[in-house]
């Protein structure tokens, strides 16, 4: 009940709070940019991550604060780091802030956390070295954090593929008995509010902050020990919570490396780019991802009954079934776009 309660008052702190930051962000002109990856039209307020990590932080230090239980200094690295990445995003969606600095704070938050002991320490049982550990930990935090940043261009995209994977991941927490279950469904309240006001045609969007704050928490909230049935598959069972941004953003990497690009310079060719090319409109692409994320997520919960060994059957066809998924929208994809120029070609050609 009280987990309910904290997460009750997440939601009403968010939607109360989303109104006041679209009115700010128009008394001070703090619209969303445009660039080559987002196909929204007009002004658009882009600070909702304020909304959402201000419900957030408040209702789960409350609930620290009520829960005797808990040793609130577990949380602080995590949520320590999770505000210093959120406070410098917040500088960045307003100062536009150079892509190095950016890096060395997330390297920061990093350090903190995994240095703190919060890290991937076993990978299917099998006990992991130190270094390697701190590895994989460091280019997993680094990766997820700025995946869900590049996958924030479509109305509710970020939010909705956010809020199903903390939600699981809660939903897992409580099955194992974790007192974590606390943190991540008072987050999933604090996002469902900013929805309210994210979903299409979008009033507000959540901004770099928002969305590297995100994939940070999504990032670090799995470190936290839980029952060896969790355990044995969690690396596997995050890899396809997340397997929508973090495919998306594999894709975004080899395509600019591909092309002899900067990979931080921004394209139309992520994945809601594609389905829109292919005759989806905004809305449908946006409920043809959010339906497969959630076959995603309920395959990890019925994982977690299956046990170790039949729950990493289950997740490594998950995995493979999201790696067909994109293999078939890029080469459709690419036969629309080819298809697209050979007409717009040939158009000339046959007016004269």
């Amino acid at each position: 009940m009280k987990v309910l309660l904290f997460t009750a008052l997440s939601v009403i702190l968010s939607l109360i709070s989303m109104p006041l930051i679209i009115l700010g962000c128009k008394k001070f002109n703090l619209y969303d940019y445009h660039d080559e990856r987002k196909i929204h039209s007009g002004n658009i307020s882009r600070l909702g991550g304020l909304g959402i990590v201000f419900s957030f932080l408040v209702c789960t230090v409350l609930y620290l604060m009520t829960e005797r239980s808990l040793v609130m200094a577990e949380y602080f690295p995590i949520l320590v780091s999770g505000a210093i990445i959120f406070v410098f995003a917040i500088v960045d969606d307003i100062l536009n802030l150079p892509a190095i600095v950016k890096l060395i704070v997330q390297l920061v938050a990093v350090v903190i956390v995994t240095f703190s002991g919060y890290r991937f320490n076993q990978i299917f049982g099998w006990q992991l070295p130190t270094v390697v550990s701190i590895i994989i930990t460091f280019g997993w935090i680094l990766g997820v954090t700025n995946a869900y940043n590049l996958i924030d261009g479509l109305d509710g995209l970020c939010g909705t593929l956010s809020f199903t994977t903390i939600t699981t991941l809660g939903v897992l927490y409580l099955l194992s008995g974790n007192k974590e279950a606390a943190m991540c469904f008072i987050l999933s309240g604090a996002i469902l509010g900013f929805l309210c006001f994210n979903w299409p045609p979008a009033k507000l969007f959540m901004g770099d902050n928002g969305a590297q704050f995100l994939g940070f928490m999504i990032a670090t909230l799995p470190f936290y020990t839980s029952c060896k049935a969790f355990e044995y598959n969690k690396f596997l069972i995050m890899i396809v919570l997340t397997s929508f941004a973090v495919f998306d953003t594999i894709a975004a990497i080899w395509r600019r490396l591909r092309d002899k690009k900067p990979i931080m310079t921004g394209d139309r060719s992520h994945l809601h780019h594609k389905l829109i090319n292919m005759g989806y409109s905004k809305k449908t692409a946006l409920y043809l991802i959010a339906f497969i994320q959630t076959l995603l997520c309920l395959s990890v919960v019925v994982s977690y009954f299956l046990g170790a060994e039949k729950g990493m059957a289950l997740l490594l066809e998950s995995f493979s079934f999201m790696v067909v998924f994109f293999s078939i929208i890029h080469y459709t994809n690419r036969k629309v776009m080819l298809r697209t120029k050979n007409e717009a070609a040939a158009t000339p050609e046959s007016s004269v």
